[in-house]
């Protein structure tokens, strides 16, 4: 197949194709997971504030108490794991809407210019780049040597780690010119499409689910004022 159709392709249909999937994948999981929740949650009990009520003591044991279950969440078990998921989350989030590259892309395709004044020098993005390849390098590792791990790892796991790492690494290589310029695009291209087609219906959902969850469900782990619980 000539070159030029393949990049016709997958800079055209394909690009519509990944985003209505994702689009309505979104939309659909997010109906799917509501419709497993009810808005009754006066009897719903959450563990941590069932065992003694806020008010009732005072400002240091209340901070102790709240140090204490810290120290029971992941936070407080792992806390180098979840400082290094915060960054690589982050960074794999907000990198791909600040290149430069793609600001060019979202104006010449969508009519969206303005992002073009928020777009982060080459550096930042190399920088960037390399925080989202090194933590992925670290949970491979990490999947690796420990056990515990190990043995609830799948080859799933390094397939979808290896997805969301690839679009990064294909866009760096072909930055600095490593390789065949063109296939490094492609591959960049295809494999950032294919994991927006995938986001709702994979692991990769639980970037989205966690703010639904935080926010919606009552439990111990709940921000703000949710009204919500599961169904049981």
């Amino acid at each position: 197949m000539n070159l030029t159709i393949i990049y016709n392709l997958i800079q055209g249909p394909l690009v519509w194709l990944s985003l209505t999937v994702f689009i309505a994948g979104i939309a659909f999981q997010t109906w799917r997971l509501t419709k497993m929740m009810q808005t009754n949650v006066n009897d719903r009990r959450i563990p941590e504030k069932e065992l003694i009520a806020p008010k009732a003591l005072s400002k240091k044991e209340n901070f102790l108490r709240k140090l204490f279950f810290l120290k029971l969440s992941v936070l407080g078990v792992n806390p180098l794991v979840v400082f290094i998921s915060l960054i690589f989350h982050l960074c794999l989030l907000i990198t791909p809407i600040f290149v430069t590259a793609h600001a060019v892309l979202l104006e010449k395709f969508f009519g969206i210019g303005w992002l073009s004044w928020f777009s982060w020098s080459p550096q930042t993005t190399h920088f960037t780049t390399g925080i989202v390849l090194a933590c992925g390098f670290f949970f491979v590792v990490r999947r690796v040597i420990i056990r515990r791990v190990r043995a609830i790892t799948t080859i799933y796991d390094f397939m979808m780690l290896a997805l969301a790492l690839t679009p990064f690494l294909t866009g760096y290589l072909a930055h600095e010119g490593m390789g065949d310029y063109s296939s490094m695009i492609a591959i960049h291209i295809l494999s950032g499409e294919l994991m927006l087609i995938l986001i709702p219906f994979s692991k990769f959902f639980h970037m989205i689910f966690f703010f639904l969850s935080r926010f919606t469900i009552v439990n111990e782990y709940s921000l703000g004022a949710p009204k919500r619980s599961w169904q049981f």
